[in-house]
């Protein structure tokens, strides 16, 4: 009941799409929570599934990426070396979760930049993307890739309209000329568009946008003014989102619903 992409294409850097819409235990959905995180230099994840596990992964993630004093401006990690090494700390943490939070599941995708190298066809963008209940890595590093975890992957019609999207001869490439960044925004707002005209409960229309490349980090929103053939112009705006699992109990509470068992 989410939906978390990571895309890359022939201008090399990664983009990572995450909605932000959260359905409890009672079966309330409501837009308040960012899936997908910056986690150290050149790298974001976001997760899907339990709400409590995936920001026990993210806060696992980041302490394993932890840099030494000193060295924050200067150095960086090698996507592939990180997902190899912290999968099986990954699957004790799953192991470690209370078991009505592991029945909900838990998936993150990771997209990193390469700090060294380019990858064919300018890329250096790296995908990982992880599973319960081994979270072995699903290492991805071909230039034009997309993928996606959460209930979104499945949904036929968002595969029929996002898919086009990644040919040589899709018109979104032109985005990106005398734009950087242009492709990443086009992709975004064609995936907002997608659950706009075919909404499935779990999936926000609002989406954060994440640019990984080499030596920088940018975040977006798909806030936009739509005009209307008659009448005043429609504001979309993203709302207050929950940045942390303690923030996210609060919100929670203070809507009157348990955060307990919540599943993105």
């Amino acid at each position: 009941m989410t939906w978390v992409i990571g895309a890359s294409t022939i201008f090399g850097y990664g983009a990572v799409v995450s909605d932000v819409q959260v359905t409890f235990r009672n079966g309330t959905t409501i837009d308040m929570l960012q899936k997908a995180y910056p986690i150290s230099n050149f790298i974001v994840a976001g997760f899907a599934g339990s709400v409590r596990i995936g920001f026990m992964l993210l806060q696992s993630l980041s302490d394993f990426l932890e840099l030494p004093p000193g060295t924050e401006d200067t150095h960086a990690w090698d996507p592939i070396w990180v997902s190899t090494n912290w999968a099986p700390i990954a699957k004790n943490v799953f192991g470690r979760a209370p078991s009505e939070e592991k029945s909900l599941g838990s998936q993150l995708l990771l997209v990193g930049a390469s700090p060294t190298e380019s990858l064919g066809l300018a890329s250096e963008a790296i995908f990982a993307r992880f599973a319960d209940p081994d979270f072995d890595p699903g290492i991805m590093t071909k230039a034009i890739k997309l993928c996606s975890i959460g209930s979104g992957s499945r949904i036929s019609e968002y595969k029929r309209i996002i898919k086009p999207l990644f040919r040589l001869s899709s018109g979104i490439l032109q985005a990106e000329v005398m734009n950087p960044g242009g492709w990443a925004r086009t992709l975004s707002f064609s995936i907002s568009r997608a659950i706009n005209d075919h909404p499935r409960s779990g999936i926000s229309r609002h989406l954060n946008l994440f640019h990984v490349r080499r030596g920088a980090i940018y975040e977006e929103n798909n806030d936009e003014r739509i005009y209307p053939r008659d009448g005043s112009p429609n504001e979309i705006r993203m709302p207050q989102l929950a940045r942390g699992y303690p923030q996210f109990v609060e919100m929670a509470r203070q809507i009157n619903v348990s955060s307990a068992e919540a599943v993105c």
